[in-house]
């Protein structure tokens, strides 16, 4: 039950694999119906802005929007300026950014300072935390799964390989 391998194991994870990880880890969540957007590669533009993917639910009656930015690299200041910026272009609720690696310092100081925007952060300590309730990449015991992990990049190879000759 280290979470120092499942974190490498996090930190190893393709942003396409990362993006399936987490929109499982917010369906179990209960975040509402949740859309991976178009951007499944790092150097690929986000055609919505700023957000790959979606989570569209509600609380009672009222609709709830949660948009959600998925990085390759420690969170850092500009990142939640951007995601501030998009949770108010878009008009929802809440922003979330999620990350395999951990907040900067300056980050983790002026998080807080937003406050006409809802923001949180998922760091990896928190997604392998959330990744162990869910029961998702680890195995019974809590040691880290790691032909889940392969399987996942595997899976993600072919789905890759099928938008670019399909979808393009």
């Amino acid at each position: 039950m280290n979470d120092k391998t499942l974190e490498g194991a996090l930190e190893q994870c393709s942003l396409h694999s990362l993006l399936m990880l987490t929109s499982k880890v917010l369906s179990r969540s209960g975040f509402g119906d949740v859309q991976i957007l178009d951007r499944r590669q790092p150097r690929q533009k986000s055609r919505f802005g700023g957000h790959e993917i979606m989570c569209l639910g509600s609380v009672g009656s009222v609709p709830v929007k949660v948009v959600v930015k998925v990085i390759k690299d420690s969170v850092r200041l500009r990142m939640l300026d951007e995601l501030a910026g998009t949770v108010i272009r878009t008009k929802a609720d809440m922003g979330l950014i999620v990350s395999p690696f951990h907040l900067s310092a300056t980050a983790k100081k002026h998080q807080d300072s937003y406050t006409s925007v809802r923001l949180e952060t998922v760091d990896v300590s928190e997604l392998a935390r959330l990744l162990r309730l869910y029961g998702i990449g680890v195995r019974e015991r809590g040691s880290v799964d790691f032909q889940f992990f392969a399987a996942l990049e595997e899976a993600g190879a072919r789905i890759l390989n099928f938008m670019r000759r399909e979808v393009a």
